[in-house]
């Protein structure tokens, strides 16, 4: 006998409120913090090897614990299939135009059909799958930003992920003050609780797939404009604004038509996004000087309007979108840094998943046509 069906009264519009599982992992309750460490001095003092290191093993690695590691991201990035390479080429040279975060996509679900990913529940080779795609994943972006520009992929270079990737994206060797900027984004990204692509990942690894089968998943979650795509549509923003004087007509029109505003508001923060805080100073103080200062101006005043107006605050995604652009990197990368950057925090949550697990099916409240009777074919006029 089937159970009760659920009222509407049991009914969350997009899981709202809902707790749907535990973790160990990372915790919003006051502030942002990494398996109990808080998300500042990690954002400020640490690299993002180590915070990837910490959101894989539950806590910060020793020097020696964190160059090995190093190490062994950098050996995956320089070691992409040749398979996945040559596969990624033809892609490129047929749809060059495609976007970045399918080529990522794409480029994921080919290693886990070369790398043959079959053994879901061994604790070591979930690990090991993890270290190689924290590698893996920022040498196919930037190899597929060479393919699509008609160059051959550059080879991986030396130091750290935030160095040697926007080593690669730059084109040229990356300022300290620059590196350290980017790889305070990548920290602040790296992980966020059961947000959409992390609770897609969970999903399907809750049925018994496989880790790349999940990170599949998880990076078309992420593409989506209210997800991940968000920090793209904030260039696009303050580029459709232009001018701080145009800001208050620009805003009512928004309003006015119930659209959502970009990089603002949050599902969880109230108060504020914290890491949009952090970030928020440092780009100001990045740019202080540079051209880039004029879209401060306008940043501001958006800020300043939008709390007026919504009391609604700027999400992650704000800050971020300026501080690439100020980096000069190209709109169509920011979303897939974003992925680079929360490989780390998805990987640890399927190996979590795994780990305790119980299939993902939640219920749902029918909405549709009343009980009706069958009408043959023939009958049916």
């Amino acid at each position: 006998m089937a159970a009760p069906a659920p009222s509407s009264a049991d009914f969350a519009k997009g899981l709202a409120g809902v707790v749907a599982g535990r973790t160990a992992i990372c915790s919003l309750d006051g502030t942002l913090r990494y398996r109990g460490y808080d998300i500042e001095p990690l954002a400020t003092a640490g690299s993002f090897e180590e915070v990837a290191w910490l959101l894989l093993h539950g806590d910060l690695p020793t020097k020696h614990q964190r160059d090995d590691f190093q190490g062994r991201l950098a050996a995956a990035a320089r070691d992409l299939p040749t398979a996945v390479l040559e596969a990624l080429a033809r892609l490129a040279q047929e749809s060059p135009q495609a976007s970045v975060m399918d080529a990522l996509r794409t480029g994921i679900s080919m290693l886990g059909l070369v790398e043959r990913d079959d053994t879901p529940g061994n604790q070591a080779a979930l690990l090991a799958q993890a270290e190689r795609l924290l590698g893996q994943t920022p040498a196919i972006l930037a190899a597929w930003i060479d393919l699509t520009t008609g160059c051959s992929p550059a080879a991986w270079p030396d130091g750290p992920i935030a160095k040697a990737l926007l080593q690669r994206l730059m084109r040229r060797e990356p300022s300290p003050a620059e590196v350290a900027i980017f790889g305070t984004t990548l920290v602040l990204y790296a992980e966020h609780e059961f947000n959409a692509s992390t609770f897609a990942a969970r999903t399907v690894a809750s049925t018994g797939s496989d880790m790349h089968s999940a990170i599949t998943a998880a990076i078309g979650a992420l593409k989506g404009p209210l997800h991940g795509g968000a920090n793209e549509k904030v260039l696009e923003v303050l580029g459709e604004i232009g001018t701080p004087e145009r800001v208050d007509a620009w805003v009512h029109e928004q309003f006015a038509a119930k659209r959502v505003v970009m990089g603002f508001g949050h599902r969880v923060y109230k108060d504020g996004d914290v890491r949009a805080k952090l970030l928020g100073a440092m780009c100001r103080a990045m740019v202080q000087g540079t051209e880039a200062e004029g879209l401060e101006v306008l940043a501001d005043r958006i800020e300043r309007i939008m709390l007026e107006r919504k009391a609604l605050k700027p999400n992650l995604d704000w800050p971020a979108a300026r501080v690439y652009h100020a980096l000069g990197l190209p709109v169509k990368v920011f979303t897939p840094i974003f992925v680079v950057a929360r490989m780390s925090g998805w990987t640890s949550h399927v190996i979590e998943q795994i780990g305790d697990n119980r299939i993902i099916r939640p219920l749902s409240v029918y909405a549709g046509a009343a009980p009706r009777d069958y009408v043959p074919l023939e009958a049916r006029g």
